[in-house]
């Protein structure tokens, strides 16, 4: 059956037009406010950087950078290769975002190089990673600018996993797992180039303009330098041993990202003097447990008190020996007693039953040699940079989520905007989350990481900030 169709030249067309007004963004340089542009990390680290975004700034948290270079020299006494982990943000152990004034606290992110080294692969879109750029070329010579993740050089280049000789299968998708000189006892050199919207599920990613009309510092508490490398006698990092050198920070800034179209800072400021802004944000609720034995139960216990809904629960078994190479190792498979790097294989997860307020999520536990964790995740993570089961095994993070269920290259821009949805879980009644883990061995010990990203309610006017 036909249809009749009426062509209208847009050169006739009277009806009337939207009017898009675009940002026009800039970058406004701030240094750290406890002086100078450098500093070293030692074996200690725990030193502190605190960037002021001045109060009068309309600006977007998400587009701004943080840029620093980094020399790292090796023992002269010996052949020694430098390796850099790369799948992470290794430098910063703690970073926190906060008002001045009423010092409301906007984002918290503990282990923020245990946190990225588990959610950057889930929640990078496979396109930008392999459009970011890199610090080193094909033959291992710094070139480029370290941005986040590392689309991967060839298709045998950074062949190795992490240990035990672990390949990489997917070796033309598969973001690399570490930097190294090409040459031993060689410095290396890296400039970074972070952008905030690395900080997933955080205030810090959403891309959208902010003002406050406060001053908001943003406070860096740096790791020690052998969370960020380690090196090795030879060139397979098997033979790990630990840094030798402290790693110098150089030329370290803050680049603001600013609003500079005119109409728009206007009517920020405006909307800001009048009624003020309410938004809702997410917001990391953070837990660490140490357990050892052939079953364990973990839990993380969250109420109305901290947030409107609950949005996600990250899960990630870490290597209870988290040093050197099997410094970020939370595979689902056998964990790595000694420094020696054999694999404990007799100790791999079995399955796991996750529970809600002690009823379980699924009707029967997720049985792992079956890869069903990876079955129950796979719709979620199409367009991330986990790209396969083996990527998935090697890199086990659980996600249990209450969001949009569309995968990842679907997801919306602005989706905690609340013209948009209010998304999540509600927290009418406090919800207890569990998950019962079957390891088969009374040997297995795991560091339990769990983050919780709940919805918090955003309100700032003249007379108050506030997040609840």
């Amino acid at each position: 059956m036909s249809e009749d169709l009426t062509l209208v030249s847009k050169e006739i067309n009277q009806r009337p037009q939207k009017i898009l007004d675009h940002s026009d963004y800039r970058y406004l340089r701030i240094v750290q406010q406890n002086g100078g542009n450098t500093l070293d990390l030692d074996a200690n680290g725990g030193q502190e950087t605190v960037f002021q975004i001045p109060a009068s700034q309309v600006f977007n948290f998400s587009r701004s950078l943080l840029v620093f270079g980094e020399t790292q020299t090796t023992d002269v006494t010996a052949a020694k290769f430098v390796y850099r982990f790369s799948d992470c943000i290794p430098h910063i152990r703690r970073i926190t975002v906060s008002t001045q004034k009423g010092q409301v606290i906007l984002c918290d992110i503990p282990d923020v190089h245990k946190y990225t080294n588990a959610t950057l692969r889930y929640e990078t879109r496979l396109d930008e990673m392999s459009g970011n750029d890199s610090p080193l070329n094909l033959n291992a010579t710094p070139g480029g600018v370290f941005e986040g993740l590392i689309p991967p050089l060839s298709d045998t280049e950074f062949a190795v996993r992490n240990s035990n000789s672990e390949v990489v299968r997917n070796k033309l998708l598969e973001p690399i797992y570490y930097i190294k000189n090409d040459v031993a006892q060689k410095t290396l050199t890296i400039y970074n180039r972070l952008s905030l919207s690395l900080f997933k599920n955080t205030i810090l990613a959403m891309d959208k303009n902010r003002f406050f009309g406060d001053v908001i510092e943003i406070r860096i508490t740096w790791n020690p330098n052998s969370c960020v490398y380690y090196e090795a006698e030879a060139t397979t990092i098997d033979k790990a041993i630990a840094p030798s050198k402290t790693l110098n920070i150089f030329a370290l800034e803050f680049l603001l990202c600013t609003e500079n179209n005119v109409e728009i800072v206007k009517d920020m400021k405006t909307r800001f003097t009048n009624q003020g802004f309410v938004d809702h944000v997410p917001f990391l609720y953070h837990s660490k447990q140490l357990k050892t034995g052939s079953l364990q139960h973990i839990q993380i216990d969250v109420n109305r008190s901290q947030g409107s809904h609950l949005l996600k629960i990250l899960w990630f078994p870490s290597n209870v020996y988290e040093d050197l190479f099997n410094r970020y190792r939370h595979s689902n498979l056998g964990h790595i007693a000694a420094a020696a790097g054999t694999i404990a294989n007799t100790t791999n997860i079995i399955d796991f039953n996750p529970l809600i307020n002690g009823n379980p999520i699924y009707s029967s536990s997720v049985k792992c040699p079956l890869n069903e964790p990876y079955v129950y995740q796979k719709q979620r993570l199409k367009g991330s940079c986990i790209t396969s089961v083996d990527d998935y095994n090697h890199n086990f993070t659980w996600y249990q989520d209450w969001t949009d269920p569309n995968p990842l290259w679907m997801k919306q821009s602005n989706k905690f905007d609340p013209d948009v949805y209010i998304d999540g879980y509600p927290l009418t009644e406090p919800v207890k989350y569990e998950i019962d883990i079957n390891f088969g061995a009374a040997t297995a010990t795991r560091n339990h990481y769990l983050y919780a990203v709940l919805l918090r309610k955003l309100t700032v006017n003249t007379n108050e900030i506030s997040l609840t």
